[in-house]
């Protein structure tokens, strides 16, 4: 299969406009959108209607008007539809060390990687976002759009998607198509690209312990020398977490790893692949640690790593944290965690887990505030979304390397279970950071992902 002279033409205004392009991108991620606060949210949902009433779409948002998902459909008039899933929000960004205000879209020099954008939001997933803009303007003024487009695009997904299953619901007979896509930049610094398949599910909870009959004080915390007869709620949560796994972070709550389904034939096949090119330095070098917790390496490390549960926690928070010296004997300790989980399991089926554990060791006074959630999602490699993306990658010389799993989360169950639609997650272009400071995308890789996402286009258009 070879580029068509219709994409070839894309390509080259691509190039020619890409400056442009990178100064629209930049003030796009100039605005903030941070769903955990609300802010800028409505204001970007506005801003994303009109780029798309520009391109000739129809718009709507839908739903929470604070939050809105924004729904448009642009019509080419062509034999396929394609659905098109994107997230517009981003997390709040109060780190300390950025080398630029996390808002402004600065682009910096990074070492080993060169000229990137940095802000909160460019490489997740905003910079994805905008990039898909740019392909969409440059098309419309050098060809015909190859398919039709039906864009979903929320501004909650860092908070977990709470309207998402039911704006799908809502509209589930107005969404057919070929199949759903969720662009990314997925190329790593030596430029092997990724094609997923699938993703965890995750539950977030607030983990709560207060002072009462378990002891601790009530009401109020207390003088730190008063722990000499009052026992301790920081202390309690401490052993409570430590009792969820063993030191290697192997999970100890009885039941949930026998719970999720383990690869079938299919993924063994695809994961035996996947450690032929599957680069463990290179991994650790861009996650900057030194050592996987696992003992373990190829097929048996990427098995661990994509099908076991996976606790992490997010945050701890309890007593006095200021500068200086405040002895104090905290009332109340709370703990954000997450738990992520593959097939088989559901989202209520791990909380009861994690009930049932606590009020076995001793620990049922612990408070568990689930704070959103949704499930696994899982695409078969024979779908022709995918075979179209694959050879999307092969016009552009890269054979990428499929993950059936993924250890990331996003509301692609939504997609399967109600609609039974396939939904691939790929591209080009390099990003990083994401969720602390100095995210970033590199700008070479903006434009490789513009190329891309045409070129899946106009594959997609194509004859089977």
């Amino acid at each position: 299969m070879k580029k068509s002279a219709s994409l070839e033409k894309v390509h080259a205004a691509i190039d020619q406009d890409f400056d442009r392009h990178l100064d629209k991108c930049r003030a796009f991620l100039k605005l903030k959108s941070v769903s955990v606060t609300g802010e800028g949210i409505r204001e970007t949902a506005e801003r994303i209607k009109d780029i798309l009433t520009d391109l000739g779409a129809h718009v709507s948002l839908w739903g929470n008007p604070s939050f809105p998902i924004v729904y448009s459909r642009l019509n080419a008039d062509a034999e396929k539809t394609l659905i098109i899933y994107g997230m517009y929000d981003v997390q709040p960004a109060e780190e300390r060390n950025w080398i630029s205000p996390p808002f402004e879209a600065e682009i910096h020099n990074l070492k080993g990687v060169g000229p990137c954008v940095i802000a909160r939001g460019a490489y997740n997933s905003k910079g994805v976002l905008y990039g898909l803009f740019n392909v969409l303007e440059t098309i419309k003024a050098t060809d015909t759009l190859p398919v039709n487009l039906i864009f979903i695009i929320e501004g909650e997904e860092e908070v977990g998607s709470p309207q998402f299953e039911s704006f799908i619901r809502t509209h589930r007979d107005e969404l057919r198509g070929f199949g759903v896509v969720d662009f990314d930049f997925l190329q790593d610094l030596k430029g092997k690209v990724a094609l997923l398949l699938g993703l965890k599910g995750i539950v977030c909870m607030d983990l709560v312990c207060r002072g009462g009959q378990s002891g601790g004080p009530i009401g109020t915390s207390l003088h730190g020398s008063d722990s000499a007869w009052v026992a301790s709620p920081v202390w309690r949560l401490i052993h409570a977490l430590s009792s969820l796994t063993d030191r290697k972070e192997n999970i100890k709550i009885a039941g949930l790893n026998e719970a999720v389904a383990p690869p079938d034939k299919k993924d063994l096949k695809l994961l035996k692949n996947l450690s032929k090119t599957f680069d463990e330095t290179a991994f650790l070098k861009e996650m900057k640690s030194l050592c996987f917790k696992y003992d373990r390496s190829g097929v048996e490390l990427l098995k661990k790593g994509l099908y076991s549960p996976i606790i992490n926690i997010n945050g701890f928070k309890a007593g006095y944290t200021g500068s200086g010296t405040k002895t104090v004997l905290p009332r109340k300790a709370i703990a954000k965690i997450d738990i992520r989980f593959g097939p088989n399991l559901e989202p209520e089926q791990v909380v009861e887990y994690l009930k049932t554990h606590f009020n076995g060791r001793g620990y049922a006074d612990i408070e568990i505030i689930v704070r959103d959630a949704y499930t696994w999602a899982k695409t078969d490699f024979s779908e022709r979304i995918v075979q179209k993306m694959l050879q999307a990658y092969r016009l552009h010389n890269i054979e990428p390397e499929v993950w059936p799993m993924s250890t990331f989360a996003a509301p692609h169950f939504a997609f399967q279970r109600v609609l039974d639609m396939p939904v691939v997650c790929g591209g080009l272009g390099h990003g990083g950071r994401a969720h602390v400071s100095n995210e970033y995308m590199s700008v070479a890789g903006l434009k490789d992902f513009e190329k891309f996402v045409a070129t899946l286009l106009y594959t997609v258009a194509t004859e089977d």
